[in-house]
């Protein structure tokens, strides 16, 4: 692909991004000048992509696949990224073919399916990841067992969960989520905030 049909290329994927039929705008990628509201250079400051060198990895919700794509730039062996949103997926599809990344995949899977942790699985094929991301996802409205998620991730990750609360600053706080990690039996650490004073950001070592 030459250097403008790429260019056109990237405006036809900057327009399918501003109308999204959820979460539009959402996630920016420096890398193709896509701008959101997550911005990326703000958003993982307390997380070292690095730990991903090698690894399987899952991101839980990974809308257009932000988080996805730096694991799989990081060299990870295989990123695997989930969403219910089918736009959102085709979109991930094509930012990851734009950027060479053959070691990402991304498919339609809805936490609200009754069979939705076995399509997760037979993704997997019995080589459960290493690094599960759980990203803004925890407390989002339309998830009816946000603790079934949860337990799943946790037993189908082998050693580390990175998890990212919500911006209710009345709700999500620190000991919001250090009580549920504490009622799963987790040993969390806040890092930090990753959008200013909100969305606190833990890693989960299992």
């Amino acid at each position: 692909m030459d250097d403008r049909e790429k260019r056109k290329r990237l405006r036809r994927l900057k327009r399918r991004i501003r109308r999204l039929s959820w979460f539009p705008s959402y996630q920016s990628f420096s890398e193709l000048g896509i701008k959101g509201r997550r911005n990326d250079s703000v958003r993982y400051r307390y997380l070292d992509f690095t730990d991903c060198s090698d690894s399987i990895v899952a991101d839980y919700g990974c809308n257009i696949g932000q988080t996805a794509v730096k694991a799989a730039k990081a060299g990870a062996k295989m990123v695997y990224g989930f969403d219910s949103q089918a736009d959102s997926i085709e979109v991930a599809k094509e930012i990851g073919e734009i950027l060479n990344l053959d070691n990402l995949e991304f498919y339609r899977v809805d936490f609200n399916d009754p069979d939705y942790q076995e399509k997760i699985l037979n993704i997997f094929n019995g080589e459960y990841p290493d690094i599960s991301f759980f990203l803004s996802v925890y407390r989002t409205k339309e998830l009816k067992d946000r603790d079934g998620l949860f337990k799943f991730i946790i037993e189908h990750t082998k050693n580390t969960i990175y998890f990212e609360g919500h911006s209710v600053k009345s709700i999500d706080t620190v000991d919001f989520y250090m009580d549920l990690f504490k009622r799963f039996g987790l040993r969390a650490e806040f890092l930090g905030y990753s959008q200013g004073e909100t969305r606190p950001f833990f890693k989960i070592t299992l």
